[in-house]
């Protein structure tokens, strides 16, 4: 009985996930982000890459990662002045979940001097797909000025048999950083960022738009990254 019982434990212990095992996984995530455009909604949006912080860097370890501000080239078409439409895409992708921990609006904005005003949870719809995630709102005084960005967030944390990989805050990346399958399969964060004294206060539905225009481009990355799950 001891035997069988030992034969049993080592035929279980060899199907467990190893990093390895999901590196091909993690090669489709890296390619998917790479491909995102620069150029969106039939030229309509331009984007420009912008560095990410080397301490965010060391922190999150990502697999890929992409930090780009978009420009509405037509914004003289709105009223106010054509004000203008800039918003900006951060996706980070981790190859392992417990490097995100912790790496949330709440805490990375408030390091950055910010005060957060609200966490409202939302959900969006983008082409045919659900997104369930949080809008956070920051304010930050400078020079007798305030300044507010408006940060739309959320997670995909493949790798669960059990609950869908689109998130909306950290608790499942927690989830999967505690389960030693789930862990390897990793974890990625999208935002969209509304920043400054006149993008962060455009009304929300034009927000919502601006999301929509930008994540739709995404949504390979995301089917990709959703493909991820145990087999």
């Amino acid at each position: 009985m001891a035997v069988t019982l030992l034969a049993g434990l080592a035929a279980e212990k060899s199907q467990d996930v190893k990093p390895q095992d999901v590196e091909p996984f993690h090669a489709r995530a890296r390619d998917a982000i790479r491909m995102i455009p620069y150029v969106v909604e039939q030229g309509r949006w331009t984007g420009k890459d912008q560095p990410l912080p080397t301490a965010a860097q060391k922190l999150l370890r990502p697999n890929e990662w992409v930090y780009r501000t978009y420009e509405d080239n037509q914004r003289s078409e709105f009223p106010a002045g054509g004000r203008e439409r800039v918003a900006s895409l951060l996706i980070v992708q981790c190859r392992d979940s417990r490097d995100m921990l912790g790496h949330y609006p709440p805490r990375c904005y408030r390091s950055h001097g910010m005060e957060q005003k609200a966490a409202e949870p939302r959900n969006w719809k983008v082409g045919n797909m659900y997104i369930p995630g949080i809008e956070y709102t920051f304010e930050q005084k400078r020079v007798g000025q305030t300044y507010r960005t408006i940060v739309y967030n959320f997670f995909v944390v493949p790798g669960s048999r059990n609950a869908p990989p689109l998130r909306r805050d950290m608790d499942a990346v927690r989830a999967a950083a505690e389960d030693y399958q789930q862990r390897h399969y990793g974890a990625a964060q999208f935002q969209v960022v509304f920043q400054g004294l006149t993008s962060a206060d455009l009304p929300r539905g034009e927000r919502d738009d601006i999301f929509r225009t930008l994540i739709e481009p995404t949504i390979p990355v995301i089917e990709t990254l959703s493909s991820g799950g145990l087999q």
